[in-house]
């Protein structure tokens, strides 16, 4: 059974064969990608980006959580989201989205960034959440402070990344802070 969770106005479930052209969307539009970190430059780097994903979906002991987010009534496409349990710190999730243009500034961001922070706490009891973003995109900075992640510092220059040298900014929520929140 695939996995989904609800938000307000989407539905955040596992990715199929069929996201196959929408995963395209994302990775053909240069503004789009302009500060992802993952490279999905040619058709080999998406399929086996969703193949991995696919893959993942089915372990019974997954650490990954590749996601589509679908609007609620349309079933359109929205855009992709994650979190990822870091294998190395099992107590640690890393959140990020990317949005089709036509669905960004309207609020979704913020309703998949909160699901996710509630589900890494409440669901799988991690201790830390945290997502990072490009020091130039100020929307995603923006967007992770309001959920209540906590600034933590930059990494200076520390990959390139397609056009520029990329410094990425941390933002973290940790357990105590998430249920002092939420009582």
């Amino acid at each position: 059974m695939a996995f989904r969770m609800t938000t307000e106005r989407l539905i955040l479930e596992d990715l199929t064969k069929e996201d196959l052209s929408n995963i395209q969307k994302i990775a053909r539009d240069p503004e789009l990608m302009r500060y992802v970190l993952i490279w999905l430059e040619n058709d080999e780097q998406i399929s086996a980006f969703l193949k991995r994903a696919i893959e993942e979906s089915k372990l019974a002991d997954r650490m990954g959580y590749i996601l589509a987010a679908r609007v609620a009534g349309t079933g359109e496409f929205a855009g992709l989201t994650f979190l990822e349990i870091d294998p190395e710190l099992k107590s640690t999730g890393e959140v990020g989205i990317v949005l089709l243009p036509e669905y960004q500034a309207s609020g979704y961001g913020r309703e998949i960034l909160l699901k996710y922070i509630e589900f890494g706490f409440d669901t799988l009891s991690l201790h830390r959440v945290f997502g990072k973003c490009d020091n130039l995109n100020s929307a995603s900075a923006r967007l992770m402070e309001q959920c209540g992640l906590i600034y933590e510092g930059t990494i200076r220059e520390h990959v390139w990344l397609r056009d520029h040298w990329r410094s990425t900014r941390y933002y973290g929520m940790l357990a105590e802070e998430y249920t002092a929140l939420n009582p």
